[in-house]
């Protein structure tokens, strides 16, 4: 977590300040208040990321997410007592193209939530549409990438979880999504985020849609590797393609490039664990 250390006194002035990522809580030590920061502002101290005892969860907007193995009456207890969320939810994954979740409410009330992350607000379903809080650091380094101007083509668009960091950046973002729930939610928080005129939504097969030549592309699905020769019509010598993967399969990556007759440099880096021995991966492909 990137943080300021300010006195204990000041964290309430501290918290009205622009810098301040409201969305986590300060880190009270014995040294004064580590206050997170957000993308964009200097911070003075890197903390790790708190771990606590007990069941894992993500709190999504006023909901809890919980994934994994189903959760004991005990362990959904715990989670209700420590956050008063207006729901919670297990997600035992997601399935087909769209990314439909396969989704129990366990307790309270579901429906629509607003998420706020990096300064981002995103609108969804819980129960239509998926949202990864795994790939938050992910978001910001690809955002931190983007060049003014760059046209880039988001090919899994989502419901914008990386469009709109990069139109944030400078990007001028062509968003596909396939999911027509998903698409309807990227149109809302596009809008809602001001990104009007820097993000342009398709709905269909990103396949289909991508026209002309990009300087960055993201392909932001585990099974983008396949859609690489359609990617691979819409490049030149420059440009960056960002293709998610679970485990290294820069070899795969390599084998379709040599087959589109061209040459990259290739940089694998982690996003987050997903299961035992299995990581989600990213590699940056750099067209030379």
């Amino acid at each position: 977590m990137r943080s300021r250390l300010v006195p204990v006194t000041e964290i309430s002035r501290t918290l009205l300040e622009s810098w301040v990522d409201k969305t986590r809580k300060p880190f009270v030590t014995s040294e004064g208040a580590y206050v997170p920061v957000r993308d964009g502002y200097p911070s003075t101290h890197l903390l790790p990321t708190r771990r606590r005892s007990g069941r894992g969860y993500q709190k999504l907007g006023d909901v809890v997410i919980v994934h994994g193995h189903f959760p004991s009456q005990e362990e959904i207890l715990e989670i209700s007592n420590r956050e008063h969320p207006r729901g919670i939810y297990w997600i035992s994954g997601h399935e087909g193209v769209i990314r439909n979740p396969q989704v129990t409410l366990l307790c309270g009330s579901g429906g629509e939530v607003t998420h706020r992350e990096s300064g981002i607000t995103y609108h969804l379903n819980v129960e239509q549409v998926m949202f990864s809080q795994g790939n938050r650091e992910e978001k910001s380094r690809i955002a931190g990438l983007i060049r003014s101007g760059e046209l880039v083509s988001d090919m899994f668009a989502g419901i914008g979880y990386f469009s709109l960091g990069m139109a944030r950046a400078g990007a001028q973002v062509h968003a596909i999504e396939i999911n027509p729930i998903s698409f309807r939610y990227l149109c809302q928080n596009i809008e809602v985020n001001h990104l009007i005129g820097l993000v342009s939504a398709e709905n269909g097969d990103c396949r289909d849609l991508l026209s002309g030549c990009y300087d960055r592309i993201h392909m932001g699905h585990f099974e983008a590797i396949s859609f690489l020769p359609h990617a691979l019509c819409h490049i030149h010598v420059g440009t960056v393609l960002h293709v998610h993967m679970l485990g290294d399969r820069s070899g795969d990556i390599a084998v379709e490039i040599k087959a589109a007759g061209l040459q990259a440099e290739i940089t694998v880096k982690n996003v987050k664990k997903v299961g035992p021995r299995l990581w989600h991966m990213v590699a940056d492909v750099v067209i030379v």
